[in-house]
Order: structure tokens, then C-alpha cells, then sequence
């Protein structure tokens, strides 16, 4: 089992409404996905315009084919256009 958490801070100037409708995109299309067991995007109680994804995989194949189905390769790169700094990314294992 895998588990990755991405985080993001918003540009400033960026609403956090449009960050919030690719991700609920990217959150419905990855729940589809062969091998999920989870994906939510949560965003920080205190820190405005900080975002996490919470994302479980069976195993690290299911989380390969989902880094290259088409929603992630065409949403992911959307967001990190609004964010600053991009994703930050740790993954567990269990």
C-alpha cells in the first residue's frame, strides 16, 4: 500500500475556486483508477491557500499507470501553473 501526499500554495492572485475545479476533476477521474483506495484534496484550516492531495495506492504499478493516464498528465500540469513552487510530494509506504 502507498501513500502520497502532494502539497501546493496558491500564487497569490489566483482564486482558490479555479485551483478547486481541476482538482475536483483530478479527485473524480483518480478515483476511477485501477488500484486506488483513496484521493482526497484537502485545504490547510491555517494556512489560506494551502492545498494537500491524499492520495492511497494498492501498490506502485497502480500509482505508475495513474501518473500516466491522460487526466493526470492534462490536469496535474494545470495546477501547477496556479501554484507556487509546485507540488511537493511524500510518499509512504506500508
Amino acid at each position: 500500500m502507498i501513500r502520497l501526499n502532494a502539497f501546493f500554495k496558491v500564487k497569490e492572485g489566483v482564486t482558490t475556486a479555479l485551483v478547486k475545479t481541476l482538482a475536483d476533476e483530478l479527485v473524480e477521474l483518480s478515483r476511477k483508477d485501477e488500484g486506488n483506495k483513496g484521493y482526497d484534496l484537502f485545504e490547510s484550516a491555517t494556512q489560506p491557500g494551502v492545498f494537500m492531495f491524499c492520495e492511497t495506492w494498492e501498490n506502485k504499478l497502480c500509482l505508475a499507470r495513474h501518473t500516466r493516464s491522460d487526466h493526470f498528465t492534462r490536469i496535474v500540469p494545470e495546477i501547477e501553473k496556479l501554484t507556487d513552487g509546485g507540488l511537493s510530494i511524500e510518499q509512504f509506504e506500508r
